[in-house]
């Protein structure tokens, strides 16, 4: 079975730019990777030379392409959305475009510009902006080719965040996503911007190749069954003089994880069997385990003596990590829980850090002791349940206001904020995107969905980094109490092509700064909007080989057997691949930082490596003298 990056075969044939380029998002073969050799393996104290500094950019968190001696990025400046270029020898501007007015975004994260990174081929950049504008420019002179629109062309919804996608071209295909229900991907002639083909979006009861073993194909992947409590009404608690605690839960999860100082602690679980599917004990049976102390063979009927009868059980804890991690597994029926405090302990212990995260809630809340709880987060999979029949309809597990995301009450965007790449499996090339609601391989000659998996989209569909295709396996995360998944591709007898699980993993919730296979392991930061930790896993088998919080949540590149990571608040380090711990070859602040997350990934092409910071952008020299 032979897998390979259909990257190298476009640079080959289109001769877009040498090797020590960078002429797309995520380099020549759009992994983060450079072939480049000849770049320091340790840096100087104070971090390497600035070869050069350029003011004056725009807003954006667009990324720059290096190629034929310029520099190519997108930006908001002066109220419009700009293409520009510079020179690769002092970023001096050589031309910039307006493609229009700038997008309104109407929520403030990245909202001062586009993050789209342009792709170079052929003497011609392609981007797409903030709204769904889609170009082709000439990359000498900026001069529009053709421009189209995702969203007034295909009937695409921006999402949340806008379009944050950078196309691939690949041959004479620019692929991009719309994520209209006629048009959730698109091919598009990168001569004349017409259109090739368009990818209709799946439907949970249709879509190809995301059925697990064991499970009928007429069934959606991981789509528990539903949950009640009783007929409509809240059920009355016994047991506890706070029964408001126990009627709510989270169900059928595989795992929590909340970020607290290390040290000991006392955790305690909430449980009451409130599902009127549970009718005695023997029936919802699962297993826990608490940093290292498991428990199995649990049985909350058993445990409670009844149904809507409260018990917690404590469990001591101790973390090392900076985080403490519970994972759950079914023996039989899905887990459920209804609350989660995490006690410090210690004769210096301060109780008022005390974490309390109530499941099922979508609110903080105040309990009868006057305790404040933090709304359902932190745990991977499963659904909720209010503690009531929900007839309102909607995928169990997820709520049913999803499409706010997309049109603040429109419908909901299948585009999530990835961009694809290009593989080929057993002589059938495909592109595979990580889209609002799953990860999706599509034919390129035709558009047809091969297969999904959604297991790492999360509920929220705010799905943001590459997928990766190695050594036999595709990988996609996200975080959001989400996770990440790798499958292998199978094909039936009649050559329907099937996503197989090899594994899933709560401990690599990335968000947005990507992830890197090196030597067969995975690196990426593991976190989402409350930061993160650098961690390092086996990309075989998902087994977690170590977690360092030196090493933050950020963005990651590879170049000359070293990692690039830029952390969100801005510090840039220098890393030694290593499976055995955090090694740290070189790290500096850059000056003058803005206001804002780093959220512009890392780029070294020709010797240099690019840092932007919105309106700057740096360029160190990174090579061997």
């Amino acid at each position: 079975m032979k897998w390979s990056l259909i990257g190298t075969l476009i640079v080959a044939s289109a001769g877009i730019a040498c090797a020590s380029e960078w002429p797309q998002w995520q380099g020549p073969e759009r992994n983060a990777k450079s072939s480049e050799t000849g770049l320091l393996q340790q840096w100087p104290e104070a971090g390497p030379p600035l070869a050069w500094r350029v003011d004056g950019l725009g807003g954006g968190d667009s990324a720059p392409a290096v190629a034929a001696g310029k520099l190519f990025g997108m930006s908001n400046r002066d109220g419009q959305e700009i293409v520009w270029a510079r020179s690769e020898d002092n970023g001096g501007e050589i031309w910039v475009t307006s493609l229009g007015e700038a997008a309104d975004q109407r929520v403030p994260q990245s909202k001062e510009g586009p993050g789209c990174t342009p792709s170079f081929n052929d003497d011609q950049l392609y981007v797409i902006g903030m709204s769904g504008r889609i170009a082709c420019l000439d990359a000498s002179d900026g001069r529009i080719i053709w421009q189209r629109s995702l969203v007034d062309d295909f009937g695409g919804v921006a999402p949340m965040w806008s379009f944050r996608e950078s196309p691939l071209v690949d041959g004479d295909q620019v692929i991009c996503t719309p994520g209209a229900a006629d048009a959730l991907m698109v091919a598009l002639d990168k001569r004349t911007g017409e259109t090739i083909w368009k990818t209709k979006q799946p439907t949970a009861a249709s879509a190809p190749g995301d059925t697990p073993p064991g499970r009928s194909g007429d069934e959606p992947r991981r789509q528990l069954p539903p949950r009640e409590s009783s007929e409509g009404s809240t059920p009355t608690i016994t047991g506890s003089k706070n029964p408001e605690l126990f009627v709510s839960e989270h169900w059928g999860m595989t795992a929590f994880s909340h970020p607290v100082p290390n040290g000991k602690y006392l955790v305690k679980l909430y449980f009451a069997e409130t599902y009127n599917g549970i009718t005695d004990e023997g029936q919802r049976v699962f297993t826990f385990d608490v940093e290292g102390h498991e428990t199995t063979d649990f049985d909350i009927w058993k445990k409670a003596g009844g149904p809507r009868k409260a018990i917690v059980e404590s469990v001591p804890a101790v973390v090392d990590d900076g985080e403490l991690n519970i994972t759950f597994k079914q023996q039989v029926q899905s887990p459920a829980i209804k609350a989660i405090e995490i006690i410090p302990q210690g004769d210096d212990a301060d109780q008022s850090s005390t974490a309390r995260v109530k499941a099922g809630e979508s609110n903080p809340f105040k309990d009868s002791d006057g305790n404040t709880w933090l709304a359902d987060q932190g745990f991977t999979g499963g659904g909720t349940s209010p503690g009531f029949i929900n007839r309102s309809g909607g995928r169990p597990g997820r709520s049913s206001g999803r499409g706010r995301f997309g049109g603040f009450g429109g419908p909901r965007p299948g585009a999530a904020y990835s961009s694809a790449i290009a593989i080929e499996w057993e002589g059938i090339r495909q592109y595979v995107q990580f889209t609002a609601n799953a990860l999706v391989g599509v034919s390129t000659t035709d558009g047809e969905i091969l297969w999904q998996y959604s297991a790492p989209a999360n509920a929220m569909g705010i799905n943001c980094s590459t997928p990766i295709f190695q050594d036999g396996l595709l990988f996609a995360a996200s975080a959001y109490g989400t996770g990440g998944g790798a499958v292998k591709l199978t094909k039936d007898p009649n050559g329907k092509i099937s996503a197989e699980e090899a594994y899933f993993t709560s401990r690599m919730q990335n968000h947005h700064g990507g992830m890197i296979v090196v030597d067969g392991c995975l690196y990426g930061a593991n976190g989402g909007n409350g930061g993160g930790i650098m961690t390092c896993m086996d990309f075989q088998t998902g087994e977690t080989l170590w977690r360092d919080r030196e090493g933050p949540k950020g963005s990651l590149l590879l170049a000359d057997g070293r990692l690039y990571l830029r952390g969100e608040e801005g510090e840039i380090l220098l890393l030694e691949p290593s499976s055995d711990q955090f090694i740290e070859r070189g790290r500096f602040d850059q000056p003058d930082r803005s206001d804002v997350p780093a959220w512009a990934h890392p780029i070294v092409a020709n010797g240099k490596l690019y840092i932007r910071d919105q309106d700057l952008l740096l360029c160190y020299d990174v090579s061997k003298k």
